[in-house]
């Protein structure tokens, strides 16, 4: 609440599957990204913090994350968060060694590989959830 004071966007990433952090951070919340794979797993992770923030009356929006837009688990993950009555993003993350690469370095892919399709998929992003607050 304090960071929201000076800054006009906070964010805010939480451990997944543990309620205890993740409810100060979704309380203070403007809007709740939820990043999932296309992953049963996943899918049982992402229930409890979608019921912390429909409790504090939040916006959800569901990002699918490490996705192979061909891989048959695609239309079951576009299933779940339809039935969970849920919004997603217009962004898909792609499953890409990049993430991990920058990652070990410290780095985003941004500062990476700034012409890659791993940045361009995270300045997408970050434009939807932009215009999404604004």
């Amino acid at each position: 609440k304090i960071l929201k004071q000076t800054n006009d966007i906070v964010i805010i990433d939480t451990p997944p599957k543990i309620e205890a952090d993740a409810r100060p951070a979704i309380e203070a919340s403007d809007l709740v990204i939820i990043p999932i794979s296309p992953s049963p797993v996943d899918f049982w992770a992402t229930e409890p913090i979608i019921e912390i923030a429909k409790r504090a009356k939040k916006k959800v929006v569901i990002q699918i994350n490490r996705a192979n837009p061909r891989a048959k688990l695609m239309k079951k993950t576009y299933a779940y968060i339809k039935d969970l009555g849920m919004e997603k993003t217009n962004t898909l993350i792609g499953h890409r060694q990049i993430f991990v690469a920058s990652m070990g370095e410290g780095k985003t892919v941004i500062e990476k590989q700034s012409k890659g399709k791993a940045a361009q998929e995270i300045e997408k992003l970050s434009s939807e959830i932009y215009s999404t607050l604004h």
